[in-house]
């Protein structure tokens, strides 16, 4: 079930024609409500603007319909005094009419948390942020806090923070931006060479972004101003009249991270920021916009969707409302890693309903491969990040990688120069890799059981999975060999694996580390005191090699997860190739059964090893444009070319 809401931008006191369309639309598409963003009213001051005065009159004398229900909140600047006094009236009477300035048309209040009779669950806080709390002007009259005149366009940092305890929206409604909403998003907001910069021009709020965090709206709306501050000081924006303009603003959807105390609900957090341009402006703006609002929360991730533009405050929220201390987030059941960063069952997160509960009834199914981002069936597949294709598997760079394309470069891990391999200008790749089977499953050997080679079905699927395997391995070989030779056996790799029933597809993931902390046993040690610290089962050795040509796959038992390994020790001048010189190993930690599991255990090591733990253990901080993604890869495929075995002939 879905209602149909509508968004007006800023009316500025232009009534009659702006609620005469809401009218024609309403007629059409029977709204549940409408949200009026920004400044509802005209400006009151000087009784020259007689149209707006006159409008304001009739609308409160009823000659003005609204035609459904609206809900509104202060803008930034103040109410009318007719209209503050008619809510001050309001506020004291007992009639049961409350904010309701005429029919159908009712304020929310400055700091609000309002349950409609369609059950939508709206959070407002209207008003620009004043920095200290209960600041007052040279009149002595109280700008912010949360006892100030509910008429007066501030707010403050405290009633910010109040907020994070509704636990939860379906809309958001507010009077300014939430700082970093911009982040990972290749939505514009001014045309180029307009010399408007966003984050100096747009008032915005740290405290917003925070609440944002913490209630996970499905819609966070507001009104985009059109009167900025003249550029080129550092202060706050203002409204003095040196620039003006007007915009409308829609940033793709993002999805949230999973909750630090979900379950195994496949419902994910999804939330859509509009910015909503003046009704009636010269430029035609969008200032109306409509759509439907599911009651049930999303298990897919739509197409588009970027991660969170606030991850980094994932912990100031706090998950709680601000009331007390806050609560370390426990490491195990992190976000798994999702190459394409699109579908919740590899990691896309959310995971509560509208109410913020989990359902554990009648979970919806996994995807299946169509719907699947690391299956190439899949039609929304971004196909720039594939690199190589075999007849079993294929390689692809990752999605959010954990190096920089300039961590390695320095040791040529790079694409080769234009002449003679030691070209000024080549380009750097991360190098963090993924091995992913063709066939969609959970482990390599229900791959191979689910194949559509028909042969699978006669030798048990062990013959499938043992090509699986076998070309896995071949492409992470290929890749070791492809390292060392173009770092000069400076760096090594360390490759993982998850291996559980409730994987939706598994793979494996690649990442350059220097060579001597290999052959050291530091990449070793590394892993086993992660695996201690988290509580995590031991480690123990593997010695089981690939399966040879017609040998089957003898598969680990149960759920698991596999690190390989792999080093080659720089010889000394004039050496020539020893086995001895390399050194690699392969580690197992057997998992229990429906066990919690660190999913970024792997990435958090490698992580810590390269000395990136601060900023890029999260891979969803580390997203990049696609043209980067496309740069990275092009880079990597001229320097793996000689080690692609899928172009032999």
């Amino acid at each position: 079930m879905s209602s149909k809401l509508i968004v007006l931008g800023s009316v500025n006191g232009q009534f009659a024609a702006a609620f005469k369309k809401l009218g024609a639309l309403h007629a059409k598409n029977q709204f549940a409500c409408c949200i009026a963003t920004g400044n509802l009213f005209g400006e009151d001051g000087d009784g020259n603007d007689d149209d707006d005065d006159d409008e304001l009159a009739q609308l409160l004398a009823g000659q003005i319909e609204v035609p459904v229900t609206t809900y509104f909140t202060v803008g930034t600047r103040p109410f009318p005094a007719r209209i503050a006094s008619r809510l001050e009236a309001a506020a004291q009477s007992d009639d049961g009419e409350g904010n309701e300035i005429c029919p159908n048309l009712h304020y929310l209040g400055k700091r609000s948390v309002t349950k409609t009779a369609e059950g939508l669950r709206i959070v407002a806080l209207g008003g620009l942020l004043v920095d200290n709390d209960g600041a007052a002007s040279a009149d002595g009259v109280v700008r912010a806090g949360p006892s100030t005149d509910a008429c007066l366009p501030f707010h403050s940092v405290a009633d910010e923070t109040s907020l994070r305890g509704a636990h939860g929206a379906d809309i958001l409604l507010t009077a300014i931006w939430p700082r970093g909403i911009l982040k990972g998003s290749a939505q514009t907001v001014f045309p180029e060479g307009s010399g408007l910069d966003p984050s100096r021009v747009i008032p915005a709020s740290d405290g917003l972004a925070d609440l944002v965090v913490a209630l996970r709206p499905r819609y966070h709306v507001t009104a985009s101003p059109d009167v900025f501050g003249s550029e080129g000081g550092d202060g706050p924006p203002t409204t003095t009249k040196t620039t003006t303009t007007t915009f409308f603003y829609e940033r793709e959807a993002f999805f949230h991270p999973e909750r630090p105390d979900a379950s195994h609900s496949l419902a994910i957090d999804v939330t859509r920021f509009l910015s909503l341009a003046a009704w009636g402006n010269a430029a035609k703006a969008k200032a109306l916009y409509a759509f439907a609002l599911s009651r049930e929360a999303p298990t897919l991730v739509p197409a588009g969707c970027t991660p969170s533009p606030f991850l980094g405050r994932s912990d100031a929220s706090g998950h709680a409302s601000g009331h007390g201390p806050r609560k370390r987030r426990q490491p195990l059941e992190a976000e798994p890693y999702s190459r394409f960063a699109q579908d919740q069952h590899h990691g896309g997160g959310g995971g509560r309903g509208r109410h913020g509960k989990r359902s554990r009834r009648n979970p919806s199914p996994p995807p299946g491969p169509d719907r699947c981002f690391f299956c190439l069936s899949n039609p929304n597949l971004p196909t720039h990040m594939v690199a190589s294709i075999g007849d079993d598997a294929y390689l692809a760079t990752a999605k959010g990688p954990l190096p920089l394309p300039t961590t390695f470069a320095a040791q040529g891990l790079t694409a080769p120069g234009a002449a003679d391999g030691h070209s000024e200008d080549r380009a750097g790749f991360p190098g963090h890799m993924i091995i992913v089977p063709l066939s969609h499953a959970p482990t390599i050997t229900a791959g191979a059981m689910h194949s559509n080679d028909p042969s699978a079905a006669a030798d048990n699927g062990q013959v499938t999975a043992a090509n699986t395997f076998r070309e896995m391995t071949r492409f992470r070989e290929s890749l070791q060999a492809m390292v060392a030779s173009r770092t000069r056996q400076q760096l090594g790799t360390v490759t993982w694996e998850i291996s559980r029933q409730r994987n939706v597809h598994v793979h494996w993931q690649l990442v350059p580390v220097p060579a001597p902390l290999v052959v050291g046993g530091l990449v070793e040690a590394a892993f086993r005191v992660e695996a201690a610290h988290l509580q995590l089962p031991p480690l123990v050795e593997d010695t089981s090699t690939a399966p040879k040509d017609g040998e089957a796959y003898v598969p680990i038992e149960g759920d698991y997860f596999r690190v390989w390994i792999w080093g080659e020790a720089a010889g000394q001048e004039g050496d020539g190739p020893s086995e001895d010189k390399i050194v690699g190993k392969t580690l197992v930690m057997h998992l229990d059964e429906g066990a919690r599991f660190d999913l970024q255990y792997g990435r958090r090591v490698v992580a810590k090893l390269l000395g990136l733990e601060a900023t890029r253990t999260v891979w969803q901080e580390c997203s990049q444009t696609e043209a980067e993604e496309e740069a990275d890869v092009a880079a990597f495929r001229a320097a793996f070319e000689p080690w692609d075995f899928t172009q032999e002939a």
